[in-house]
Protein backbone atom coordinates (compact mmCIF):
# COMPACT_ATOMS: atom_id res chain seq x y z
CA UNK A 1 0.00 0.00 0.00
CA UNK A 2 2.89 2.27 0.88
CA UNK A 3 5.54 1.33 -1.45
CA UNK A 4 7.15 3.97 -3.03
CA UNK A 5 6.67 6.78 -1.12
CA UNK A 6 8.62 9.65 -2.11
CA UNK A 7 7.68 12.38 0.12
CA UNK A 8 6.56 12.59 3.81
CA UNK A 9 4.10 15.78 4.88
CA UNK A 10 3.89 16.06 8.34
CA UNK A 11 1.61 18.69 10.37
CA UNK A 12 2.88 20.69 13.07
CA UNK A 13 1.02 21.38 16.02
CA UNK A 14 0.27 18.16 18.11
CA UNK A 15 1.96 15.94 15.66
CA UNK A 16 5.90 17.11 15.30
CA UNK A 17 5.37 17.27 19.28
CA UNK A 18 3.34 15.72 22.18
CA UNK A 19 0.16 17.56 22.83
CA UNK A 20 1.01 17.21 26.43
CA UNK A 21 3.51 19.98 25.84
CA UNK A 22 1.46 23.07 26.54
CA UNK A 23 2.17 25.16 23.31
CA UNK A 24 -1.16 24.54 21.53
CA UNK A 25 -2.79 26.01 24.80
CA UNK A 26 -0.44 28.87 25.10
CA UNK A 27 -0.85 29.86 21.19
CA UNK A 28 -5.02 29.59 21.93
CA UNK A 29 -4.44 32.25 24.69
CA UNK A 30 -2.76 34.18 23.19
CA UNK A 31 -5.08 34.32 20.24
CA UNK A 32 -8.25 34.72 22.55
CA UNK A 33 -6.64 37.64 23.70
CA UNK A 34 -5.83 39.03 20.08
CA UNK A 35 -9.67 39.14 19.37
CA UNK A 36 -10.73 40.49 22.58
CA UNK A 37 -8.64 43.34 22.10
CA UNK A 38 -8.84 44.07 18.53
CA UNK A 39 -12.61 43.35 18.46
CA UNK A 40 -12.77 45.07 22.04
CA UNK A 41 -15.33 42.05 23.58
CA UNK A 42 -14.84 40.14 26.78
CA UNK A 43 -12.46 37.20 26.89
CA UNK A 44 -15.26 34.55 26.99
CA UNK A 45 -17.14 35.25 24.58
CA UNK A 46 -13.22 36.19 22.11
CA UNK A 47 -12.95 32.32 23.19
CA UNK A 48 -15.58 31.44 21.60
CA UNK A 49 -15.09 32.95 18.29
CA UNK A 50 -11.50 31.62 18.51
CA UNK A 51 -13.09 27.83 18.82
CA UNK A 52 -15.59 28.42 16.07
CA UNK A 53 -13.88 30.21 13.35
CA UNK A 54 -11.31 27.51 13.78
CA UNK A 55 -14.23 25.21 13.58
CA UNK A 56 -15.87 26.52 10.40
CA UNK A 57 -12.70 27.70 8.73
CA UNK A 58 -10.36 25.46 9.25
CA UNK A 59 -8.22 28.08 11.26
CA UNK A 60 -9.23 31.07 13.23
CA UNK A 61 -6.84 33.29 11.34
CA UNK A 62 -8.50 32.55 7.49
CA UNK A 63 -12.63 33.13 9.87
CA UNK A 64 -11.35 36.46 11.28
CA UNK A 65 -10.07 37.43 7.69
CA UNK A 66 -12.97 36.60 6.11
CA UNK A 67 -15.79 37.72 9.01
CA UNK A 68 -13.90 40.86 10.50
CA UNK A 69 -11.62 42.26 7.49
CA UNK A 70 -8.50 41.57 9.74
CA UNK A 71 -5.27 40.54 8.01
CA UNK A 72 -3.98 37.74 8.28
CA UNK A 73 -0.62 38.64 8.94
CA UNK A 74 -1.53 41.55 11.58
CA UNK A 75 -3.45 38.65 13.22
CA UNK A 76 -0.31 35.93 13.43
CA UNK A 77 2.01 39.33 14.53
CA UNK A 78 -0.25 39.90 17.07
CA UNK A 79 -0.95 36.52 18.35
CA UNK A 80 0.59 33.01 17.61
CA UNK A 81 3.95 34.64 17.04
CA UNK A 82 4.25 36.26 20.25
CA UNK A 83 4.23 32.79 22.08
CA UNK A 84 7.81 31.75 23.27
CA UNK A 85 7.87 28.38 21.77
CA UNK A 86 11.29 27.61 23.98
CA UNK A 87 9.46 27.69 26.72
CA UNK A 88 7.12 24.65 25.86
CA UNK A 89 9.48 22.74 23.25
CA UNK A 90 13.01 21.29 23.70
CA UNK A 91 15.26 19.41 21.35
CA UNK A 92 13.89 15.70 20.96
CA UNK A 93 16.75 13.56 20.14
CA UNK A 94 14.70 10.54 19.34
CA UNK A 95 12.74 12.29 17.40
CA UNK A 96 15.44 13.86 15.32
CA UNK A 97 17.18 10.09 15.03
CA UNK A 98 13.86 8.60 13.92
CA UNK A 99 13.63 11.19 11.30
CA UNK A 100 17.10 10.95 9.77
CA UNK A 101 16.66 7.03 9.49
CA UNK A 102 13.81 7.98 7.10
CA UNK A 103 14.78 7.77 2.77
CA UNK A 104 12.13 10.21 1.89
CA UNK A 105 12.15 13.93 1.66
CA UNK A 106 10.16 15.62 4.86
CA UNK A 107 8.50 18.91 4.87
CA UNK A 108 5.49 20.19 7.09
CA UNK A 109 2.57 21.60 6.11
CA UNK A 110 0.70 23.37 8.29
CA UNK A 111 -1.90 25.74 9.32
CA UNK A 112 0.44 27.49 11.32
CA UNK A 113 2.75 30.84 9.94
CA UNK A 114 6.04 30.61 8.62
CA UNK A 115 7.91 32.71 11.79
CA UNK A 116 6.12 30.21 14.52
CA UNK A 117 6.78 27.07 12.79
CA UNK A 118 10.29 27.79 12.06
CA UNK A 119 10.45 28.66 15.28
CA UNK A 120 9.24 25.46 16.75
CA UNK A 121 10.94 23.43 14.39
CA UNK A 122 14.19 24.84 15.58
CA UNK A 123 13.10 24.30 19.49
CA UNK A 124 12.69 20.36 18.37
CA UNK A 125 16.27 20.35 17.29
CA UNK A 126 14.75 19.25 13.85
CA UNK A 127 14.60 22.23 11.26
CA UNK A 128 17.86 20.80 9.16
CA UNK A 129 16.01 17.75 8.36
CA UNK A 130 12.89 19.37 6.82
CA UNK A 131 13.61 20.00 3.17
CA UNK A 132 10.57 22.84 2.88
CA UNK A 133 7.48 24.76 4.96
CA UNK A 134 4.35 24.67 3.25
CA UNK A 135 2.49 26.98 6.08
CA UNK A 136 -0.92 29.05 5.74
CA UNK A 137 1.10 31.98 4.25
CA UNK A 138 2.59 29.86 1.31
CA UNK A 139 -0.93 28.95 0.59
CA UNK A 140 -2.30 32.30 0.13
CA UNK A 141 -4.06 32.17 3.48
CA UNK A 142 -5.96 29.13 2.48
CA UNK A 143 -5.78 26.83 5.61
CA UNK A 144 -6.50 22.84 5.71
CA UNK A 145 -8.90 21.41 5.25
CA UNK A 146 -9.36 23.98 2.17
CA UNK A 147 -9.16 21.90 -0.61
CA UNK A 148 -7.83 24.35 -2.78
CA UNK A 149 -4.37 24.38 -0.22
CA UNK A 150 -3.85 20.65 -0.92
CA UNK A 151 -3.81 21.61 -5.00
CA UNK A 152 -1.35 24.48 -4.13
CA UNK A 153 0.84 21.65 -2.63
CA UNK A 154 0.91 18.89 -4.92
CA UNK A 155 1.69 21.63 -7.77
CA UNK A 156 4.96 22.72 -5.60
CA UNK A 157 5.83 19.43 -5.10
CA UNK A 158 5.51 17.71 -8.42
CA UNK A 159 4.99 14.67 -7.13
CA UNK A 160 1.87 12.45 -7.64
CA UNK A 161 -0.29 12.10 -4.94
CA UNK A 162 0.33 8.51 -4.07
CA UNK A 163 3.62 9.05 -3.51
CA UNK A 164 3.19 11.44 -0.75
CA UNK A 165 2.47 10.54 2.98
CA UNK A 166 0.19 13.08 5.19
CA UNK A 167 0.51 12.36 8.80
CA UNK A 168 -1.99 14.75 11.10
CA UNK A 169 -3.22 15.00 14.20
CA UNK A 170 -6.98 16.52 13.04
CA UNK A 171 -8.72 13.51 11.49
CA UNK A 172 -10.71 16.20 9.28
CA UNK A 173 -7.66 17.81 7.55
CA UNK A 174 -6.50 14.16 6.15
CA UNK A 175 -9.51 13.77 4.29
CA UNK A 176 -9.10 16.14 1.32
CA UNK A 177 -5.92 14.25 0.81
CA UNK A 178 -6.93 11.31 1.11
CA UNK A 179 -9.57 12.06 -2.01
CA UNK A 180 -5.93 13.73 -4.33
CA UNK A 181 -4.71 9.75 -3.36
CA UNK A 182 -2.20 10.53 -0.92
CA UNK A 183 -1.55 8.11 1.72
CA UNK A 184 -3.16 9.43 5.02
CA UNK A 185 -1.88 8.31 8.34
CA UNK A 186 -3.76 9.76 11.76
CA UNK A 187 -1.15 10.62 14.46
CA UNK A 188 -2.11 10.33 18.20
CA UNK A 189 -5.20 9.14 19.81
CA UNK A 190 -7.99 8.68 19.30
CA UNK A 191 -7.86 6.29 16.38
CA UNK A 192 -9.52 7.55 12.85
CA UNK A 193 -13.35 6.60 12.05
CA UNK A 194 -12.26 6.82 8.20
CA UNK A 195 -9.74 4.16 6.27
CA UNK A 196 -6.68 6.05 7.62
CA UNK A 197 -4.07 4.53 8.90
CA UNK A 198 -3.11 5.02 12.53
CA UNK A 199 0.27 5.93 14.28
CA UNK A 200 -0.27 6.02 18.39
CA UNK A 201 3.05 7.13 18.53
CA UNK A 202 5.21 9.18 15.63
CA UNK A 203 8.24 7.52 16.45
CA UNK A 204 6.69 4.40 15.07
CA UNK A 205 6.84 5.62 11.95
CA UNK A 206 9.65 3.56 10.30
CA UNK A 207 7.48 0.62 11.46
CA UNK A 208 4.39 1.85 10.76
CA UNK A 209 6.00 2.46 6.54
CA UNK A 210 7.52 -1.17 6.26
CA UNK A 211 4.65 -3.08 7.57
CA UNK A 212 2.53 -1.35 4.63
CA UNK A 213 5.26 -1.34 1.68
Amino acid sequence: MMGGIDVILFDLDNTLYHPASGLLEAGDETITRFISERLNIPWERANEMRVRTWREYGATARGLEIECGIPQRQFFAGSIEQVCVEEYIRPHPELRAMLQSLPQRLYVFTNAPCVYAARTLQALGIADLISGVFDIETTGGLPKPECGCYDQVLEAMGVPAGRIALLEDTEANLTPAAARGMVTIKVGPPPPTDHHLYLEDLLDLPKLLSAHA
